[in-house]
């Protein structure tokens, strides 16, 4: 600590050392040159100058410090908690209360002191309030309050700057870009304007700069009270639904905007608000499917794996890099399967109703250090069957004929642990199809494609609680059901989209006898990340600035919404400004993507030639015109009898392979992955092929191979 009287105090206060603690300074000193070596001695000094100075805000801090330093919790707690009696709005130790009853207690247990601080200290403290709201948004992400982790993280971003505001902002868009999070919980609501009466107004205008400073369960009691006075306007109840959901109190806040939806005259603000009341209604419900794993121990695992891999239905599913597992101690993967719900032979599927879906993944472990798997409770190899709680028996029992005796587990100490649950809304969206043997990976897409309507039929047919027992069919027309019904649909949009699914909500709308949403204008300022991601569809793409084009595509983009997608590139690749802004390999790669997903062939290598012609000159442009040849390869290899295969290989082989030889073993290995070994001699003469490799092309969209060393980085990777 400085001793200069006339510099300013170290504690913060902003006075000169001489007004402030220069009285306290040498003993303060002393007391933490102790802190380290001799913390013991130290609390004791600064218990001592606490008892002496009870009201000197930077004693009681030291010593809460060390405190904490010492893993004395509770006695930190007391101590801040006594200062704060006689001074309740010191921002040093409210910040450290804060922080203490967050760590040890939680957030709802500490919401109180939480608001009070940050309502105090916001202005002088921004960066400790930031930290103080990233911490409860990481709890918020572990307790599934996915909207108040949103927002707890917006807010910190708020209150920061420089690198930890940048880390906080990539921490947001991965939360809003994880499709394991309904789509509905990754955007930004903002609130609906009230104006009822002056009275009203001026308690709407209080309550929005609680909110801003994320105090939303003071901001709520404000909206409770308006919605006393008002019992019928909406927008009261709307505001009093958000601010419960962004404070984490989900059953409060989808009783708040299901009466919202039931009052809001806007049909469009109606939905969305019935569409969050839903979305939490389908996680709070106890109504839920869950995956089941079953754990079995095995003897004579190359049995095991033998009698896995020649039965009929089962078939090999390496789903992840195994450098990066993490599973028991001293054990390893020695096989991953798929057990299949039927065992129609693969040279007789012809069409999508013939598919074989999967039943249950299969999990094969070896004990490969027997003293560490030892000293995890490991005995014997052992195999995991996981699957819905609706399936697992059966899978069970299916295995267990397959295997027999070499199964040690009895069936009465089978152990079943439940988790990643989903709601039975979900259940229709539920299927995965596997590829059949000798299947061509477009053929097995036109497929796929060919089904991709049969899920939403079947929801379509899904009696619901929100509509009294009916189906949405069963519901069409029924004028009392209109809000309920549209938002429902938006709900399993959100659904349908997790499993990488685009149903066309505006024929279901006409089907379903529910009117078509109204266009939303926005101002050229507004940025897109402000419109609810339920409104996005209503945006007019032709009426948006260049720079609104730009953010809607990446917020599009992000959330998986392909058909919106879609729209904005066509508006993207039809403006040279827009496009510029953009960026045109972007652009054209993205369309790419999509209409190889749509199985629209030409478009997909045209958008590639088009993406050539914006390929700059240099060694940059060497390696872009390298990763837009090799993704077009990967993209025909879908069709191994692609006749364009043989003269893009040679274009490949005479351009790249004497700059990048590596990447002869890399195509080669690929080749016979897609059993397209006739096209091999098409390479050999480079000279650069090795006989094999475990070396793979990993392109876009694709897992990771096991070994990725000499693996070609494609752009859209990570």
């Amino acid at each position: 600590m400085a001793n200069d009287p006339y510099s300013l105090c170290p504690c913060g206060s902003g006075k000169k050392l001489k007004f402030c603690c220069l009285d306290i300074l040498p003993d303060i000193q002393k007391a933490y040159s102790l802190r380290e070596n001799q913390p013991d001695i130290a609390l004791g000094l600064f218990r001592d100058l606490a008892q002496k100075h009870p009201n000197r805000d930077v004693v009681v801090r030291e010593l809460v410090s060390t405190l904490l330093d010492a893993g004395q919790v509770n006695e930190a707690f007391m101590r801040c908690s006594e200062f704060l009696k006689t001074n309740p709005d010191n921002p040093s130790i409210l910040l450290t209360m804060a922080e203490i009853c967050l760590k040890r207690d939680g957030f709802q247990a500490s919401r109180r002191i939480l608001h009070r601080t940050f309502q105090i200290c916001a202005r002088a403290y921004p960066g400790t309030i930031a930290f103080l709201a990233s911490h409860i948004a990481f709890q918020m992400l572990q307790q599934g309050n996915f909207l108040a982790a949103r927002e707890h993280l917006s807010l910190a971003i708020r209150m920061s700057n420089g690198d930890a505001q940048r880390r906080l902002v990539m921490q947001l868009l991965e939360l809003e870009g994880d499709s394991n999070i309904p789509y509905v919980f990754r955007s930004a609501y903002p609130l609906l304007t009230i104006s009822c009466s002056e009275e009203a107004a001026q308690q709407d205008s209080r309550a929005r700069k609680l909110s801003v400073l994320g105090c939303w369960e003071p901001a709520s009691i404000l909206y409770n009270r308006l919605a006393d006075s008002f019992p019928r306007e909406g927008a009261v109840w709307y505001n009093l639904g958000l601010c419960q959901l962004w404070d984490g109190r989900l059953s409060e806040a989808a009783s708040s905007l299901h009466h919202a939806a039931s009052l809001l005259s806007d049909q469009d603000a109606a939905t969305e608000a019935e569409v969050l009341a839903q979305q939490i209604d389908l996680q709070l419900s106890e109504e839920r499917l869950w995956l089941n794993s079953v754990e079995l121990k095995v003897q004579s695992i190359s049995e095991v794996v033998s009698r896995l891999s020649e039965h009929p239905a089962l078939r090999p599913s390496p789903s992840h890099d195994h450098s990066q597992c993490d599973h028991t101690p001293g054990t390893a993967h020695a096989a991953e399967m798929v057990l299949l719900k039927s065992e129609t032979p693969d040279s007789e599927i012809q069409h999508a109703s013939q598919l074989a879906e999967s039943l249950a993944d299969i999990d094969v472990f070896d004990v490969t250090d027997p003293d560490e798997a030892a000293e995890a409770g490991i005995q014997n190899p052992y195999i995991v069957i996981a699957s819905s709680s609706d399936m697992i028996d059966t899978a069970v029992v299916k295995v267990r004929e397959i295997l027999g005796e070499l199964i040690l587990t009895r069936v009465d100490e089978e152990k079943r642990e439940a988790f990643n649950p989903e709601p039975l809304q979900a259940k229709p969206f539920d299927r995965r199809y596997v590829l059949p043997k000798g299947m061509s990976q477009r053929k097995f897409r036109q497929l796929l494609i060919e089904i991709s309507t049969k899920p939403v039929e079947e929801w379509l047919h899904l009696p619901q609680m929100v509509l009294g027992g009916k189906s949405a069919l069963e519901a069409a027309g029924d004028a009392t059901l209109q809000t309920k019904l549209a938002a429902s649909l938006i709900v399993m949009q959100g659904l349908a989209l997790k499993r990488d699914l685009s149903p066309d909500l505006a024929a279901l709308r006409t089907r379903l006898q529910l009117p078509p949403r109204g266009p939303l204008q926005i101002a050229a300022t507004s940025t897109i990340a402000a419109i609810p991601c339920t409104s996005l569809e209503r945006l007019q793409i032709d009426e948006l600035s260049v720079n609104q084009v730009v953010e809607f595509a990446n917020r599009a983009s992000l959330l998986g919404m392909k058909d919106l997608l879609r729209s904005a590139l066509l508006r993207i690749l039809d403006n040279d400004e827009i496009l510029e802004a953009f960026g045109a390999q972007r652009a054209c790669l993205l369309n790419a993507a999509i209409a190889r997903a749509n199985d629209e062939c030409d478009l997909c290598f045209a958008m590639l030639d088009k993406a050539r012609t914006k390929v700059p000159a240099g060694s940059e442009g060497f390696r872009n015109r390298l990763e837009l040849d090799v993704r077009e390869l990967s993209y025909r290899l879908d069709d191994p009898q692609d006749p364009a295969l043989r003269s893009l290989l040679r274009k490949i082989r005479d351009q790249y392979l004497h700059k990048v030889p590596e990447l002869g073993d890399i195509i080669a290995d690929q080749l016979r992955t897609f059993h397209c070994e006739y096209l091999l001699a098409e390479l050999e003469a480079s000279g650069s092929i090795a006989p094999a490799s475990t070396s793979a092309l990993w392109t876009p969209g694709s897992d990771a191979p096991a070994n990725t060393a000499g693996s070609l980085w494609l752009p859209g990777q990570s």
